[in-house]
This record gives structure tokens, C-alpha cells and sequence, in this order.
């Protein structure tokens, strides 16, 4: 009996030192396996990686964006796809609310609100701050970008810097991307000629928006301007009150303008950048761990929607050929000659254009 109980006190410390023995093992390869780990993380992209639940430990942040354009235009689809991304990468912790179509303020209430920082963020341009910088009128000058490659290397390069800074102290406002949206051509009725220069437009009743720098912009191509509301240009192309207009080519098919005209002049002669603006305060009191997510999803979402809007317009040449409309590659150089000229010789309309930085543009290689 003596025995058969000192048998059975050995087995027990045989069995205890075995389970001691593997529990260290699994504890030290674990502690191998995420040293390693970390090691990768360390060593992929020189940095290491962020952990989440640091970034879920910061203070909520809701930023509130509003636009006047509707749901299925791209540049709205990327703000969806950076909201997506922002609260996917803080576990929610991080959102932005995007209004759309206009029903949180009007335009002109976007750019004083978010100037004041009532409002988080918005899209601006050059375009819609020009009143309060007078100098950035330039930027509405036809063919100030040669094609969306020259748009995208002044916007992304010490130039757009220079210019963001300067928005963001004078105006209170931080351009954060530029936005490919597009280029505007050419829509014409029958003329009984094809548009190749500037001259082949000396007489056409061109529409343009009603305001100072748009007509000048329709002379500067060779044109006779003609204001017209945006509504009324399908009558206006039907009657003969207008000869032609000129916007993005998918504005013309989503406005049905191709079923009244017969030439589309690839003419290209705006590139406006449509810029993800945010309140300057607002920007510099996000965690620097928010400002690097926001600032990776934004730039993934502006490569995905230049992509998305040149594949936009190659479908839409296609789809305008297939209606019958005649397509015509105009002499480019033509035209942005004859339009720099014209904006050259007019000292009123340059009077407040920086032409160090004009020259700059122009002449920028890329």
C-alpha cells in the first residue's frame, strides 16, 4: 500500500513538471512570434505601424461636409469613400456627415460658414474664392491648365502649396486635394463647318454663365457670348437662340443637349480643380493620428476619382459618336494662343493677377 502511494506521488509530479514545461515553451514562442511581428511592422515602410487602439482611445471627431451636388457625380462618391474609410480605420471613432444637394446651405453660405468655421468642410475652387482673392482670377482664364496632367502637377507641387497656404491664412480655409472633375468643350449646332480655330467662331452665339470673367472667356475663344441660365440652353440650342454651349462632356448627355446640336469641339478649355476644403482651425485641432488617416484616405480617393471621370469622358465620346454627332479635334495651340493673348492685352482683366505666378503655371513642366 506504501508503495502504490509513492507510485502515484510520482506520477503527479511527473505530470505537473511536464505541463510547467510546455506552458513555457508556448509562452516563449509566443513571445518569439510577436516580437517578429512587431519587427515586420517596424520594418515594412521604415515605420511603424499605427495601433488601432490607440487611435480608437481619441476623442470622437464628427466633421460635417456639405456639397450642392447630388450622390452619383464622382467627386461625391470619393467624400462617401473617405467617410467609409475614416470611420473603418477608428472604429467609428473618426466620421464625417456629408449633406448633400444643397440642403444643408446654399453655395455662397458653404464658402462664409466654413470661412468661419460654422461648417467643417465643403468642395472649393479657385473659381468661387476669386472675389476674396482677387489674384486667383486667373485661375478662370481658359486653358490656365493645358490638360488635366498639368492640372494635377500645379496642384500637387510647390505652386498648389504656395497658393493653399495662402488660402488657408487670408481666408481661413484649407484646400486639402484637388479634384479631377472634368474638361469643358464644345457643343455646337450645325454650322456647316467644322470648329478647328478660334477664328471658325468669329460670329457663334456661344451661351455662357452670366457673369463677367465666363463672357470674357467666350470672347477669348473666339466667340460671341451670349448669358443664358442654365435651365433655359435646350430651348435655347432647339430655337436657334444659341448656336452652341460649352460644359463637361457628361453634362451634356445627362442634360439631353446632343439630341439639339451636332458637333462637339474637343476644345478642353477649363480644367477646374474641385478642392476638399476644411475650416483651418478645424484642421489643426484634429490628432495627428486623425489628420494621417483623413490625409490617406483623401489621396486614395482623388486617384480613384480622376480615373473614375477620364474613363467617364472616353464613354461619353463614344456614346456622343453613336447619337451622330460629329467629333472634332480642334488646333489646341491655336486656341490657347489666341486666348492668351486676348487675356493679355485686356490690363483690366489681369489688374490683380500675380504674373510671377502666372508665369509659373504656364511655363511649368511636367
Amino acid at each position: 500500500m506504501k508503495k502504490r502511494i509513492i507510485a502515484m506521488l510520482l506520477t503527479m509530479a511527473m505530470t505537473i513538471g511536464l505541463a510547467a514545461c510546455k506552458n513555457t515553451d508556448t509562452k516563449d514562442n509566443s513571445n518569439s512570434a510577436g516580437q517578429e511581428s512587431q519587427e515586420t511592422e517596424e520594418t515594412e515602410g521604415g515605420q511603424e505601424a499605427a495601433d488601432p487602439g490607440t487611435v480608437s482611445d481619441l476623442e470622437p471627431v464628427n466633421l460635417v461636409f456639405s456639397t450642392q451636388a447630388s450622390g452619383d457625380v464622382n467627386y461625391v462618391k470619393a467624400m462617401h469613400m473617405i467617410a467609409d474609410e475614416i470611420s473603418e480605420k477608428t472604429n467609428g471613432n473618426f466620421t464625417m456627415e456629408i449633406h448633400e444637394n444643397g440642403s444643408l446651405m446654399t453655395q455662397e453660405g458653404e464658402v462664409d460658414a466654413v470661412a468661419r468655421g460654422t461648417l467643417d468642410m465643403m468642395f472649393s475652387s479657385p473659381f468661387l474664392i476669386s472675389d476674396q482673392l482677387p489674384y486667383l482670377t486667373m485661375f478662370t482664364a481658359a486653358y490656365i491648365f493645358k490638360d488635366e496632367p498639368h492640372m494635377r502637377a500645379v496642384m500637387d507641387g510647390e505652386i498648389g502649396q504656395q497658393v493653399t497656404d495662402d488660402v488657408a491664412e487670408k481666408l481661413n480655409v484649407r484646400w486639402l486635394s484637388a479634384l479631377y472633375c472634368g474638361a469643358r468643350h464644345l457643343d455646337l449646332v450645325d454650322l456647316g463647318k467644322e470648329i478647328k480655330k478660334p477664328e471658325d467662331l468669329n460670329g457663334v452665339n456661344l451661351r455662357m454663365p452670366n457673369s463677367s470673367a465666363w463672357l470674357f472667356m467666350g470672347k477669348a475663344l473666339g466667340a460671341n457670348p451670349t448669358p443664358m441660365a442654365y435651365a433655359e440652353i435646350y430651348q435655347g440650342l432647339q430655337t436657334g437662340a444659341i448656336e452652341g454651349q460649352e460644359n463637361p462632356l457628361p453634362t451634356t448627355i445627362s442634360q439631353k443637349w446632343y439630341e439639339v446640336t451636332d458637333q462637339i469641339v474637343l476644345t478642353g478649355h477649363v480644367i477646374e480643380p474641385m478642392c476638399i476644403a476644411i475650416n483651418e482651425e478645424k484642421w489643426q485641432s484634429l490628432p495627428e493620428e486623425y489628420k494621417e488617416i483623413l490625409t490617406e484616405a483623401i489621396r486614395t480617393a482623388t486617384l480613384w476619382c480622376d480615373e473614375a471621370n477620364i474613363q467617364q469622358e472616353k464613354e461619353a465620346i463614344s456614346f456622343l459618336k453613336e447619337q451622330g454627332l460629329t467629333i472634332t479635334e480642334p488646333d489646341l495651340d491655336a486656341f490657347m494662343t489666341y486666348s492668351e493673348d486676348y487675356y493679355l492685352n485686356d490690363a483690366e482683366m489681369t489688374k490683380d493677377w500675380d504674373m510671377d505666378l502666372y508665369q509659373k503655371i504656364k511655363t511649368l513642366e511636367y
